[in-house]
This record gives C-alpha cells, sequence and structure tokens, in this order.
C-alpha cells in the first residue's frame, strides 16, 4: 500500500492539472445565464379550480352559486328523443329556466348522419313556455371534412331558427366507437372546424365534455369557445371558466320520465 504513496507531490499536481477544468466549467454553468442549470429550471405548479368551491350550493338536489358578489342558480337541462315526449309546461313551473336540446348526431360505427327525432317538437314547446333554448350535436368526425360535414348538418336543421344558448360540440370518448382512439391533435382540428362553420352560420359554438373530454382540444382552442363542463362533484374542479355545469345525470324534473342531466348557468360569475 504505502509504495503508490512515494510520488505524492506529483498526484497531487495531476489532481489539480485534471480537476481545474471541471471546477471551472461548474464555474461556467453557475455564472451563464444562457445554460440551464436546475435551479433556473422553472416548477410549473398545477392550476387548482377556476370556481370558489365553497361559493357552490345544493338544495333540493339543485345547485347555486353564491361568492358573495355573484349569485345564481339558473338550472337547466339537456334532453334528446331519449327523454320521448316532454311536458314542458310542467318542466317550466318546476323551476328550468334553460335547456339545451339534442338537435342530431353521427352514428358510432357506420357514420351516418341523423337528425334527433323530437328536435323540432322540443324546441317549439319550450320556446312557447318562455324556456331558453341551446342546442348539441353527438360527434363521431374522424376528420375536418367530416365535422364540417356536421356542423353543416346542423345549421340545415336549425335553419336560422333564434336560439338563446350556444350550439354545442359533443365529442366524448366512448370505447369501440369511431372515435375511441382520436389524438389529441385531430380532436382540436374536427372541434375547431365544427365550431368555426357554426360560427360563420351565425350561432355561438361550444364545447362540451368532461375534464378528460376537454383536455384533447388546444388552449388556443378552448380560449375562443364558450365551455360546457360535465362534472358530477360538488363543485366542478375545471382549471378554466366554464360557462355552463353539468353536474348531475340523476336529475328528476317534473314533466319529464325518468332521470335527466341538470346543468348550473354560470356564465354571469366573471
Amino acid at each position: 500500500m504505502a509504495k503508490h504513496l512515494t510520488n505524492t507531490p506529483f498526484l497531487a499536481l495531476t489532481l489539480a492539472l485534471t480537476l481545474a477544468p471541471l471546477l471551472a466549467g461548474c464555474s461556467l454553468l453557475a455564472d451563464n445565464p444562457r445554460i440551464p442549470t436546475e435551479s433556473a429550471t422553472p416548477r410549473m405548479e398545477p392550476r387548482g379550480p377556476y370556481y370558489d368551491q365553497s361559493a357552490f350550493h345544493q338544495s333540493g338536489g339543485r345547485y347555486s352559486y353564491d361568492d358573495g358578489s355573484v349569485v345564481t342558480g339558473k338550472t337547466g337541462i339537456d334532453v334528446s328523443d331519449h327523454q320521448d315526449e316532454i311536458d314542458w309546461n310542467a318542466v317550466a313551473a318546476n323551476g328550468i329556466e334553460f335547456a339545451f336540446l339534442r338537435v342530431g348526431y353521427r352514428g358510432t360505427t357506420e357514420g351516418g348522419l341523423f337528425p334527433d327525432e323530437r328536435f323540432a317538437t322540443n324546441l317549439q314547446d319550450a320556446h312557447d313556455v318562455g324556456i331558453a333554448c341551446g342546442a348539441y350535436f353527438f360527434s363521431q368526425a374522424t376528420t375536418v371534412a367530416e365535422a364540417e360535414e356536421e356542423a353543416a348538418f346542423v345549421l340545415s336543421l336549425l335553419n336560422g331558427t333564434q336560439l338563446e344558448y350556444p350550439v354545442a360540440f359533443d365529442y366524448e370518448i366512448v370505447p369501440e366507437t369511431r372515435i375511441a382512439n382520436v389524438n389529441t391533435e385531430t380532436a382540436t382540428q374536427v372541434a375547431e372546424a365544427f365550431c368555426t362553420t357554426i360560427r360563420a352560420g351565425g350561432y355561438e359554438p361550444m364545447l362540451y365534455g368532461n375534464t378528460f373530454d376537454l383536455a384533447r382540444f388546444s388552449p388556443q382552442l378552448l380560449d375562443e369557445c364558450a365551455i360546457w363542463c360535465a362534472e358530477y362533484d360538488a363543485g366542478p374542479s375545471y382549471e378554466r371558466k366554464a360557462n355552463i355545469w353539468q353536474y348531475t345525470n340523476q336529475g328528476i324534473v317534473e314533466g319529464i320520465s325518468g332521470l335527466c342531466d341538470l346543468n348550473l348557468d354560470l356564465t354571469a360569475v366573471p
């Protein structure tokens, strides 16, 4: 062991010459702002819910919002021909102020376009009792051309009819359907094509979905469109403003057989 230490001065000089460039490099990393170091790397904190969760209050199975400055309890439903015939007088008397009506859908396998069999009747009857209306289309578009075709189909069914609420693009990922494996880039492209066509037709577009569905759209598209967020909890945890919050699919409304979706209009909340 001792024989390896006989040339100690030479070893020390060698170590000094070897370490000098490395130490200089460390100094360079610390002093040069254009060379990132771990301490200079920004840490992105997750964004929390857009809305004050304590401001949501439930009474009789329906939600309202009161944060001390804004109060809203405007309750709505969304329905299709699955609800069969609806007594809209009873619906209005039960405190429902707005409704989103399915205007049509694309088939999940063959991809055909179909109108909702009760859309025209529901729209007329809801308007007759003073319920404000919007529309939604269940999309299965896999290309921009299909999304534009869907939007044109919706516009033909609306035929210029006045709506008080937007036309929503419902693009839910459901297993074993045409769009089950659509990536985020395609999702954004088809949603943007649908919304652009709807806007050109004189209606306001809206994006519908849960937080997972909405996360597939680009931030720019989310900034440009109204949002209808579905989240069945005591308050929406979504990080963006949602004009409409769908909070249950187990709602009970007089005039409707069976259960239906209930929504809270949060448009007035800044």
